[in-house]
């Protein structure tokens, strides 16, 4: 009778998303994605193979619901805004093997997304997922429902598809990939001059070929540009150190193409740093940016520091970031964070911002 019940509720659950798909009419799509949620509650657990640390930690956890919620004020030039995001992540599990995973967000309000475009900059100082973005889904019409995905496991194998963030899976690193605890700043949260879309259909392989190595493959549409990328990936990773190299190709579109590396050593548990780089063969040569993460002696307050650089080609800008936040933990569930960033590309600016994040 169980297996009856999810099987029901996974045929109304796939037929909720084709709606919410393929309808533009004002409200349904909002209305689709918050039935899907609801029912879905009452057989949920958390075991998603994700990489993005804020949806990791919920692994820990055993609640029917597992939820973020970020607020976010950021300030330059006398210019100050306040975002709101809110993410739900539900997993429904069929077997010890099968599981389908969600991912839904909600925002309240751009940032310094806007202005910062207006004045000429490519890179934002939020990697967050904003209203305009989540009203309109890589230009699908899709609103609020990032992933849903199916996920099977097989011995060394994990194999998933259906609406992916490549992001989740490649490109990862503990101290720099995650907006919400981490740094801000795009340049920190992954490889910005790469090709790697998110929420999009598309599926992913994992193959453990040892202990600690692994290989991974995306394939993935590219919306709202054109054609589809091919990522590929090897991950070295000990309790210690992971080191992530990657190779990536969009495939029907304008030819873009190059590598990628990810890494971070822990020399101790309150102390580790990060590295990643990358070229590219359109607009900008490469990519570098490093820094690191401690943690207070008697405290579990967090320090995060950064610098990032990226070479444009003929015509093209250079990009100079640096990020600092410092995050207070006031108990397991909430924290507040104090963030500064330097921006320089065609001018240079201050961006002063703060969190609070909350989750549960």
């Amino acid at each position: 009778m169980e297996y009856l019940v999810v099987f029901i509720m996974l045929v109304l659950s796939l037929f909720l998303i084709h709606k919410n798909l393929n309808t533009r009419k004002k409200g349904k799509c909002d209305k689709c994605s918050l039935i899907l949620i609801m029912m879905l509650i009452p057989i949920i657990s958390f075991s998603q193979e994700t990489e993005k640390p804020f949806i990791k930690e919920h692994k820990l956890h055993k609640h029917r619901i597992d939820f973020v919620n970020s607020t976010v004020f950021q300030q330059i030039n006398n210019y100050g805004s306040v975002y709101n995001t809110l993410h739900v992540f539900l997993t429904m599990d069929f077997t010890e093997t099968d599981e389908i995973f969600i991912n839904a967000s909600v925002s309240f309000g751009n940032g310094l997304k806007k202005k910062l475009e207006r004045e000429g900059y490519s890179i934002s100082s939020t990697a967050d997922d904003l209203e305009d973005d989540l009203k309109n889904i890589n230009d699908t019409g899709r609103k609020y429902l990032m992933e849903f995905f199916y996920q099977k496991k097989i011995e060394n194998f994990v194999l998933i598809g259906g609406l992916i963030d490549a992001a989740a899976f490649i490109d990862a690193n503990r101290y720099a990939n995650d907006e919400h605890t981490q740094f801000l700043n795009d340049v920190f949260v992954n490889n910005p001059i790469a090709a790697i879309p998110s929420y999009n259909p598309g599926f992913h392989i994992k193959y453990n070929l040892h202990e600690n190595i692994s290989f991974s493959g995306v394939f993935i549409q590219n919306k709202p540009d054109k054609g589809d990328v091919g990522i590929a990936e090897i991950e070295y990773e000990t309790e210690d150190i992971s080191v992530r190299p990657y190779y990536f190709y969009v495939f029907g579109g304008h030819e873009h193409k190059g590598f990628g590396i990810s890494s971070d050593y822990a020399f101790s548990d309150r102390f580790g740093v990060f590295f990643r780089g990358g070229t590219s063969n359109v607009d900008y040569n490469y990519l570098l940016s490093g820094g690191f993460e401690t943690k207070k002696l008697i405290t579990d307050d967090k320090v995060g520091m950064g610098a990032g650089f990226i070479k444009g080609k003929a015509g093209v800008e250079n990009i100079y970031v640096c990020e600092c936040y410092y995050t207070v933990n006031l108990n397991k569930h909430l924290y507040i964070s104090g963030d500064l960033q330097y921006i320089k590309e065609k001018k240079e600016n201050v961006a002063l911002g703060g969190r609070v994040y909350f989750s549960y």
